[in-house]
């Protein structure tokens, strides 16, 4: 069996996570002190680098290309999601207002953990479809004319 490990990105996202969760934890319990908002500041800033830097060059933080392009996609849309509800949250909490603000911290806490999930399921879980030069239907004969036209003779 062929053994799976994360890669650098990958590592850098689950703490990310896990540090967004200390700080979130400590808005939630000390209404938002301004460590929490450090930490989880620190979080998102980490977890933007891993996904942005490779669009622009940082090679070592490229993933290789596994998994479903679906998933991946929906991935990205619910992490994008929640860097723009911790930026609402953020605005709130400097305007004081502090039940919105653990509402909205809570919902990207749970859009957090969302994508995440299903950003390492669709990497690990789901095959890579393989690229064939012919189509195949379903019953395995091949429906490439030349192949067929000397199978035929």
């Amino acid at each position: 069996m062929k053994r799976k490990c994360f890669s650098i990105p990958e590592c850098l996202q689950c703490l990310s996570f896990l540090l967004y969760l200390l700080g979130s934890s400590l808005a939630h319990i000390q209404n938002g002190v301004e460590l929490s908002l450090w930490l989880m500041a620190f979080a998102i800033v980490v977890s933007f680098a891993a996904t942005a830097l490779p669009w622009f060059g940082f090679h070592w933080l490229r993933l290789a290309p596994q998994g479903s392009r679906f998933g991946k996609a929906a991935a990205l849309v619910l992490q994008i999601s929640s860097w723009g509800t911790y930026g609402l949250a953020m605005f709130l909490r400097f305007s004081r207002n502090l039940p919105r603000f653990q509402t909205l911290i809570m919902v990207t806490t749970l859009l957090w953990a969302a994508w995440l999930l299903i950003f390492i399921y669709s990497r690990y879980a789901c095959p890579t479809p393989s690229a064939s030069d012919t189509l195949k239907p379903e019953n395995g004969t091949a429906t490439d004319p030349v192949r067929k036209a000397r199978t035929d003779e």
